[in-house]
């Protein structure tokens, strides 16, 4: 069994079931918590798939434990967006994705942790399905986000998860709540204004913006999964998302979902940001 302080019990037993019996998943989600504790795991994650020891993962002895305690290990590789850009870059997703072909150097596998994939829009999601669906036996992947909900479903259905409850680092505004609100109401509704009503406050203002549009992402889907009859995963948004389901066909929330995506993808280019309100308006 895993003995670490940093984590209960209940994380470290649920972790130490990914491995049990030689298994080794090929690749993992964590989310949830706060992003230090992501982090942390996910390290603990990528000890475990390089350890040498075959009855004790992992040991802390052996010289690829070392290496990972030290974060030199060349077999663990920890991918994030530049600094200076809102999203992951996708010629970087490229290169992962080039990279996991080759053999690891010291250990069995080789690892990628890709860190904060909220920070990775859609089309670089979808870049990493190929090497996630089918992956050399030698590569393996941890991803970490503040929610599931940041990740596309077909790259969900590909990974174990493994939560850590509640994030502690997604904070929305009162303001971007109340925006989210007036527009699960204002798109079934036969009146315009009450669209341009419920979007108003977006004009110019980009911090705002983008906080609505990813919060509305994650309504939206939660309402696409409700309307299919799965469960949602934003409980904070409950109301919002079962209105939405509600009062909306399935094909509308599908559509409303890739326009709004289509919207928080194009903010890398440095939009108008009065222009984009008045877009999303008109698509909602």
């Amino acid at each position: 069994m895993i003995k670490d302080g940093n984590f209960s019990q209940e994380i470290l037993t649920a972790l130490d079931s990914f491995f049990a019996e030689g298994r080794c998943p090929h690749a993992m989600l964590i989310d949830g918590g706060g992003e230090k504790q992501r982090t942390e795991l996910a390290r603990l994650a990528a000890k475990m798939i390089v350890c040498s020891n075959q009855d004790i993962t992992p040991c802390g002895a052996c010289e690829n434990c070392r290496k990972a305690d030290e974060n030199i290990h060349p077999d663990i590789i920890t991918v994030t967006k530049p600094d200076d850009r809102k999203f992951f870059v996708k010629n970087d997703v490229k290169k992962v994705v080039a990279d996991a072909y080759l053999t690891p150097n010291d250990s069995l596998k080789k690892v990628y942790i890709l860190s904060e994939v909220q920070q990775m829009n859609e089309e670089c999601q979808n870049l990493l399905l190929k090497i996630l669906e089918e992956p050399p036996h030698y590569t393996a992947f941890i991803l970490t986000s503040q929610t599931a909900n940041a990740v596309i479903g077909t790259v969900l259905s590909r990974v174990v998860r493994l939560r850590l409850g509640k994030a502690e680092d997604v904070q929305y505004s009162e303001k971007a709540v109340d925006v989210v609100t007036k527009l699960a109401s204002a798109v079934s509704s036969p009146y315009e204004y009450d669209k341009i009503q419920a979007t108003a406050p977006l004009d110019g203002n980009k911090k705002l913006t983008v906080e609505v549009l990813e919060l509305f992402i994650a309504v939206l889907r939660d309402a696409v999964s409700l309307k299919s009859g799965g469960k949602i995963l934003l409980d904070e948004f409950k109301n919002q998302s079962t209105e939405l389901a509600d009062k909306s066909s399935l094909k509308k929330l599908l559509d409303m979902y890739e326009a709004v995506c289509g919207l928080y993808r194009s903010l890398d280019n440095n939009p108008n940001y009065t222009l984009l309100s008045a877009v999303l308006c008109a698509r909602l």
